[in-house]
């Protein structure tokens, strides 16, 4: 009986147990839904505000960098330990500081940037932001090891790559420079930021056209990107072309006026200033740069359109002008190259070979590697900085050295070589060593018609006319003409050229081929 009744008793409390597990069961898987569904729901909440931000980032405004962060934001509150969204934080906010020196965006750049670091992100933009972090510190050197660090680790992303290009830049290896901008523009397309950089590159070089180029392609993917449109003006406007265009752009971004950051509120200023000296409005280009730097002191831009209006006005404080330009962006020739060309310009020879001097300090420490993997100063290769020593040494008087410069030049082969070779031509033609003269000259203007230096078929039209050879002298003059034309040379000035050309004829005693010679080049004028 007593066992019977233990049977009964365990009968009993094991269906009583049973239910109760079975509740808590079901409590249990309850709860592991919910908590799954709660997952799945915050996982996709949190997928939507990343696409959002990055394809509001991917714009490249700076509201559109605002409108990124807000996405952002939506993400740390579903979940602050997102570690790509802090590091997408850490990279926009470093945008906002290093390119468009919005204030307050440097602390929010290390404080999202230090959390990326601690959840481990793994993530270009965490990798990015660091080294150029670092870059911004004034540590270029240990950017470029981290870099190579994260290289040798197998890292592979756009971002680091602009950040390469970045540290070469800032130690002078200008070249390689080139190369990685290029690298990360064409493997990060679909983002203007990158092609923008590139071309900002190559706008520091003096290389216009290029950088025209490399702007339109930002503008390709975003027409209404703000630092490529008023730079890519920028450099029309350096190279005298479309200037109507830069005056409209200037006023849509001006127009935008709260959207603007201090970065381009002072690059509008410069293209504002660069107008003015288009016209030759030294006072109102002056009043512009300096109304540019109060909004960012730093712009380099701002700082040559000042000391290129005080060079206009041959004011005595245009090279200390020049050298604070210089001061605020030291790896960019365009400063010092077309700086020293201005200041010859305003009659300062010696400040002009100053700023040169100054440019050979700073890159004959440069060595950069030849296609045969040697190492070569970067100086000896650079063309374009022999080439306007040369200029500067000519019209100072010290002929030999300015021939010395031009083989220099002509020796580096660089994209200025027919320049370099048109301007030893002109000078050995200006000495009457004609056979020195020819030699050069035919290089650049040759008989088939095919040169495009406008001035080098001018030079070799006066060697055959000095030489007693009109009809080729005039062969030549003409082709010099029509490049002339093309580039954009005023009517009047063509005019006065082809009166002279007649006026030399004459004098030779060449009556009838100065008749033709003006009935021929009359349609030029039409």
């Amino acid at each position: 009986m007593g066992t019977e009744g233990r049977r009964d008793w365990k009968r009993r409390e094991s269906f009583a147990s049973a239910l109760m597990q079975v509740g808590v069961v079901a409590l249990l898987l309850a709860g592991a839904v919910a908590w799954f569904v709660h997952r799945g729901g915050v996982r996709k909440q949190t997928e939507e505000h990343m696409r959002a931000a990055r394809a509001a980032a991917l714009r490249g405004n700076p509201g559109d960098l605002a409108r990124a962060m807000k996405e952002l934001e939506a993400v740390f509150q579903l979940n602050d330990k997102s570690r790509d969204a802090q590091a997408l934080a850490a990279d926009i906010q470093t945008v906002l500081w290093l390119e468009h020196r919005q204030p307050g965006a440097d602390a929010k750049a290390r404080e999202f940037l230090t959390r990326a670091e601690q959840l481990e992100s793994r993530s270009g933009e965490r990798y990015g932001a660091r080294a150029l972090h670092l870059l911004a510190e004034g540590r270029p050197d240990e950017a470029e090891k981290y870099l190579a660090d994260l290289k040798a680790q197998g890292a592979s992303n756009p971002k680091l790559t602009l950040a390469l290009a970045m540290a070469l830049q800032a130690r002078g290896d200008l070249p390689g420079a080139r190369q990685a901008f290029a690298r990360a523009a064409e493997a990060a397309w679909r983002d203007p930021r990158f092609t923008t950089a590139y071309g900002e590159a190559l706008l520091d070089e003096g290389q216009y056209a290029p950088a025209v180029e490399a702007f339109g392609k930002a503008t390709s993917v975003n027409p209404d990107h703000l630092l490529a449109r008023v730079s890519a003006a920028l450099a029309h406007v350096y190279q005298g072309r479309k200037l109507e265009e830069a005056r409209k752009t200037l006023a849509d971004v001006l127009a935008r006026g709260a959207e603007l950051t201090p970065v381009l509120k002072a690059r509008a200023g410069a293209l504002k200033a660069e107008l003015a000296l288009a016209r030759g409005a030294a006072d109102e280009a002056l009043q512009a740069a300096d109304a540019a730097l109060k909004d960012w002191p730093e712009e380099h831009y701002a700082l040559f359109a000042r000391a290129r209006a005080l060079g206009m006005k041959k004011a005595p404080e245009a090279r200390a002008a020049f050298e604070a330009a210089v001061a605020k962006r030291r790896n960019a020739p365009l400063l010092y190259l077309d700086g020293a060309r201005a200041l010859q310009g305003a009659g300062d020879g010696a400040g002009a070979l100053a700023l040169l001097d100054a440019y050979e300090k700073t890159f004959r420490p440069v060595q950069v590697a030849t296609a045969d993997g040697k190492k070569v100063s970067l100086l000896e290769q650079d063309g374009r900085y022999w080439l306007a020593r040369g200029g500067v040494l000519e019209a100072a008087g010290r002929q030999d050295d300015a021939l010395a410069a031009y083989d220099k030049a002509i020796t580096a082969r660089g994209v200025g070589l027919a320049r370099a070779q048109y301007a030893k031509g002109a000078l050995l033609l200006a000495r009457k060593d004609y056979a020195g003269a020819r030699a050069l000259l035919s290089l650049v203007a040759p008989d088939s018609g095919a040169g495009t230096l406008a001035e080098a078929y001018a030079a070799m039209g006066d060697l055959l006319f000095a030489q007693g050879e009109f009809a080729a002298g005039c062969q030549h003059y003409y082709f010099g003409l029509v490049r002339a034309r093309v580039q954009g040379t005023p009517r009047e000035v063509l005019s006065a050229r082809i009166e002279g050309i007649r006026k030399s004829l004459e004098a030779a005693g060449q009556a009838a081929m100065a008749k033709a010679w003006v009935t021929e080049t009359g349609a030029l004028l039409q």
